[in-house]
């Protein structure tokens, strides 16, 4: 008689107890609720972060083309300099400090999914 490598001498109940379909049902609402939460929370600061990124690009875009203009107005390799030096300067600014504000969005997106589930959890156990 050979045994079957498929088969297992321990019996199914050891290895998950028997749950009541209500006591699935209600685990996996609450986990799906939380799920949506979380996602919403995300959903709503990738909106928040594509809008302050896209305002970003544009008033760079456009101080570029202004800087564009100012070029044609130098006269010497002085006023160049100055110009070039200036528009370098905004720039790393600019860049510094919406780097800053996208760092900070981000940051509140993570600290609203990360809060979402217990905020969840509490809720559920002031309504039960």
């Amino acid at each position: 008689m050979t045994v079957s490598p498929f088969k297992t001498t321990a019996p199914e109940a050891a290895l998950m107890p028997p749950v009541s379909f209500d006591t699935m049902m209600t685990g996996g609402r609450e986990a799906v609720e939380t799920w949506f939460q979380i996602n919403r929370a995300v959903v709503d600061a990738a909106g928040r972060i594509a809008q302050e990124y896209s305002r970003f690009v544009m008033g760079r875009l456009n101080e570029d083309f202004a800087s564009q203009k100012q070029l044609s107005a130098c006269r010497s390799p002085v006023d160049f300099i100055e110009m070039a030096n200036g528009f370098a300067q905004k720039a790393v600014r600019d860049y510094m400090d919406e780097a800053t504000r996208l760092t900070a969005l981000a940051t509140e997106a993570f600290s609203a999914a990360a809060v979402t589930p217990a905020v969840t959890a509490a809720h559920h156990q002031a309504v039960d």
